[in-house]
């Protein structure tokens, strides 16, 4: 039903700004100029009104996901031992920090949350299934920044970067939690147009012809990243 609210819309504009370069093309005639030009330049600046920023989201967009997306890793996994000897074999996903507990929460069928407080001010969220096993250990900046526990050593984050013309970057990192040095990271774009029966806060949140989700590149890069994730919270190498 709103697809079709946006379509009487836009059927709606068209007919009104062809009405408006019409009225523009007479006029021009009547005082003896070229009611042509006048017509076509007042249909394309009406035009221009509302879609003026999507062909330059398009190219900004397509060289964007051309050239800066994919998986990308700065060090690898047998680099990183070499440089932390008997460390890896130290790591696991479940071995929090004990001596930094500071309350458990009980959930449905005795699901468990526990809470950490690092002496950084950062605060470990850990949650366990009803069967007492580890899932997720989420980490809460004192900035607010959210980040996921990997293992004592790593954790995974998301930073947003804004570019022009709606255009919005994530990169999903593994860093390295001792010496802050990134692993490996995931770069993806999309536009920040939300779906369309979402709704917005100002006009331009409602251009659902220039929305992007992902540049689907290389799917084989998201599954690089979500691999390596993997092989450093379970430890399956």
């Amino acid at each position: 039903m709103l697809a079709i609210a946006f379509l009487f819309f836009f059927l709606l504009y068209l007919a009104i700004i062809a009405g408006l370069a019409l009225w523009a093309a007479k006029q021009a005639s009547k005082r003896g100029y070229s009611g042509k030009k006048w017509g076509v330049a007042v249909f394309l600046l009406m035009l221009g009104l509302l879609f003026w920023d999507w062909l330059p989201m398009e190219v900004l967009y397509s060289y964007k996901c051309a050239n800066h997306a994919g998986f990308f890793q700065d060090k690898t996994l047998d680099e990183w031992k070499a440089e932390n000897p008997g460390v890896w074999d130290t790591l696991g996903a479940d071995k929090l920090p004990e001596e930094y507990l500071v309350k458990v929460k009980y959930g449905e069928k005795n699901s468990e949350r526990r809470f950490y407080k690092l002496p950084d001010g950062t605060e470990l969220i850990a949650n366990y299934n009803i069967v007492g096993k580890h899932s997720t250990t989420r980490m809460v900046r004192y900035d607010g920044k959210q980040r996921y526990w990997l293992n004592q050593r790593f954790f995974w984050e998301t930073v947003w970067t804004k570019h022009l013309f709606h255009v919005r970057e994530w990169e999903e990192r593994i860093v390295d939690l001792k010496t802050g040095e990134v692993l490996a990271r995931y770069v993806d774009f999309g536009t920040n147009i939300p779906p369309i029966g979402i709704g917005g806060n100002s006009l331009s949140d409602y251009k659902f012809w220039m929305q992007k989700k992902s540049c689907k590149k290389d799917m084989r890069s998201k599954g690089s990243f979500a691999a390596l994730m993997k092989v450093l919270k379970r430890k399956e190498t």
